[in-house]
């Protein structure tokens, strides 16, 4: 890697996380301090000045939602980071401007507001900085993603920000960075923090390239005739805490069976999965306050008290499974 980097040409940044800069997490002159505070929500690391320090004022904004964190750096001067080893997170990052070198355990990597990359957990993290470079930053916790996905995985280092397949995941994420009264639902709902942590996954899942990571061995297979019980186990779990944030994993816990062996059992015998079992079951809860309503009811707030951050998509998924609108079912109520 190089042991400096010259400031890179101006560019218009296609991506402005409006709604971190509100959450300022510090602003700092002094190396030792703002290592000390990125530390503190991310790991332990090293920095070290490339060139001749110019004495920038570094910053970081960052937000927590649910197993997802977010935020930006910024070191107001070039800069080495150096990761011995990425904790339990998979790190996500690109830059809003300027540009990296970067290294994620054996792969090299050009970052840039075009270009990202991920670091699995457990891999090497270095990247040299330029003096105006303003780094993106996300780490997905390893347990969140599993318990979403059902097993390991690793993700492709390369994150090619023009790829068609990614830009319905970095418009969820600019609208979840844009949108007060969106960030507002997710930070006051737990099931609304819970399904947009699912849906942030499941779009970067769709477009980023990733495999079964080699880190365990697979879940073994459930003998003949055990489906049934998981089931209805499963059903009954989900029945008694639907209205609780719930993931894949919880409920293959609470089932006492591993993942695979529940995805196969419910596919089996309810043609669908765990959580799309859970969907109809909280679309079934808001049909019956729907049609049963109190004084002030709202489609938007049965909704988000439901699980359902986007309104649009739950009128779909209610016409559907019902036939018709929810609003048409609250007026039939009225």
């Amino acid at each position: 890697m190089r042991t400096a980097i010259a400031p890179s040409a101006p560019r218009a940044s296609a991506f402005e996380p409006a709604l971190l800069r509100a959450n300022r997490l510090f602003e700092s002159q002094d190396l030792d301090d703002t290592r000390e505070r990125i530390s503190r929500v991310m790991q332990p690391h090293h920095l070290r000045p490339l060139g001749r320090p110019e004495g920038g004022r570094s910053h970081m904004d960052f937000l927590r939602l649910g197993g997802i964190g977010v935020g930006t750096i910024d070191f107001g001067e070039a800069m080495r980071v150096d990761v011995e080893h990425v904790e339990d997170y998979h790190l996500l990052m690109f830059c809003l401007r300027g540009s990296a070198q970067a290294r994620a355990g054996e792969r090299a990597l050009d970052v840039d507001v075009q270009h990202g990359m991920v670091c699995a957990p457990g891999a090497r993290f270095v990247a040299d900085l330029s003096a105006d470079c303003e780094q993106f930053v996300l780490r997905l916790d390893r347990a969140m993603v599993e318990a979403h996905v059902g097993r390991p995985i690793r993700f492709d280092e390369v994150l090619d920000l023009r790829r068609p397949a990614l830009q319905a995941w970095l418009d969820q994420l600019r609208l979840l960075l844009t949108s007060p009264a969106l960030m507002d639902a997710v930070r006051r709902h737990p099931l609304i923090a819970l399904e947009m942590e699912r849906l942030l996954l499941q779009l970067l899942l769709d477009g980023q390239a990733w495999d079964d990571a080699p880190l365990r061995a697979p879940a073994p297979r459930a003998a003949h005739g055990a489906s049934p019980g998981c089931v209805r186990r499963a059903e009954v779990f989900m029945q008694a805490h639907a209205d609780e944030p719930l993931r894949l994993g919880d409920i293959a816990q609470a089932a006492g069976v591993p993942v695979r062996t529940l995805l196969e059992a419910f596919r089996r015998a309810r043609d669908c999965s765990p959580m799309q079992y859970l969907r109809d079951m909280r679309l079934d809860v808001a049909q019956r306050r729907l049609r049963e309503p109190q004084a002030g009811t709202t489609v938007s707030a049965v909704a988000m008290d439901c699980g359902f951050a986007h309104l649009g998509r739950f009128s779909q998924s209610y016409r559907a499974r019902f036939g018709e609108s929810p609003s048409d079912t609250l007026r039939r109520a009225g």
